[in-house]
């Protein structure tokens, strides 16, 4: 392996590990996630519950990344779908379907310490409609600090070209940094992701994780048969 290519996985895979810190801000079509009250406290997985409200949704499928934090340990890293407009429950749980993180809590959360609680409104996968963040004292009291739209941080300000499409990978896929260029231990969950275009082998998809343009094997992605989607065929334009 080139010099060069060592360098480029190395950048590549710490501009990963740290995105989930650096959330998108350009909301779109007026979808909604809010939390409402907080109705349970508790530091073990599990305990500490709150009431959202889902607004202005589609009836399509969308994603709620919900990320815990305390005292720069993340306890949860949640991919959870929803559809339905209305009140729920909500709960933090020892859960990273999202994916795996570099800087995992061990539960029980400490008690006593603030616990700030994001949550982003996501279709597909990686491009947020909506940002909000709860903040507390503590799980073992939860007594609300900050409850609102996410303050302004780091902008995805990533060029997507107007034919992209939505396409699915209903089994999760590796990750490339490049066409035949594995990323290790970097995977796509299943899910819905925004289809850029093909390699010139038309062997891989161009696809966009975490505000970035990274590679699939073709074979690991169908068209989004969700709405508005409703099985549109993927690009075929060659990217590079």
């Amino acid at each position: 392996m080139s010099r060069r290519t060592v360098v480029r996985m190395i950048a590549f895979m710490a501009a990963i590990m740290i995105l989930w810190v650096a959330i998108p801000t350009t909301f779109a079509a007026g979808e909604t996630f809010k939390v409402i009250s907080v109705d349970a406290v508790g530091c073990s997985s599990g305990q500490f519950g709150m009431t959202v409200e889902r607004a202005n949704l589609d009836g399509g499928t969308y994603t709620v990344n919900t990320v815990v934090t305390v005292e720069g340990l993340v306890y949860m890293n949640e991919a959870a779908s929803i559809s339905i407009n209305g009140f729920s429950g909500w709960h933090i749980f020892d859960n990273f379907t999202y994916g795996p993180v570099p800087n995992p809590g061990t539960y029980p959360i400490p008690s006593g310490k603030e616990m700030r609680l994001d949550f982003s409104l996501e279709r597909p996968i990686g491009t947020v409609l909506y940002e909000w963040t709860l903040i507390v004292d503590g799980c073992d009291t939860g007594n609300i600090l900050y409850n609102g739209p996410t303050p302004t941080g780091s902008a995805c300000n990533l060029a997507v070209p107007s034919s992209a499409v939505v396409g699915e990978a209903p089994l999760g896929a590796q990750v490339y940094y490049a066409p035949g260029e594995i990323a290790p231990d970097i995977v796509l969950n299943p899910g819905t992701y925004l289809v850029i275009g093909q390699d010139s082998s038309e062997t891989y998809y161009q696809v966009v994780l975490a505000c970035q343009k990274v590679w699939v094997r073709k074979d690991t992605m169908q068209p989004s048969y969700q709405a508005p989607q409703n099985g549109a065929p993927l690009p075929t334009g060659i990217v590079g």
